[in-house]
């Protein structure tokens, strides 16, 4: 296994943020937005969602949380399967 990952690439119109290696918060619209400590140090992208309010967080093709506008919160995400990233 290599020591790193090689480094996710995104589209260019794309909203990408990198996750400080010391705190796990990302910028956006102002404001530092809580994500998974598992993302410090890598480059996520934030996209819109169907809701105008809410912003999907992604590493690659895979959700890690959601930006809440309205309520002012983000919201990590676990999902209910099993990820395609996951031993077993």
């Amino acid at each position: 296994m290599p020591d790193r990952l090689p480094e996710v690439e995104y589209d260019s119109h794309e909203i990408v943020r990198r996750v400080s290696t010391t705190k796990a918060y990302v910028s956006f619209k102002g404001c530092l937005w809580k994500v998974p400590q598992a993302f410090c140090g890598e480059r996520l992208a934030i996209r819109p969602s169907a809701n105008s309010a809410q912003y999907g967080v992604f590493f690659a093709a895979h959700p890690v949380a959601i930006i809440d506008l309205a309520s002012g919160e983000s919201v990590g995400y676990v999902p209910e399967h099993p990820s395609v990233m996951s031993p077993g």
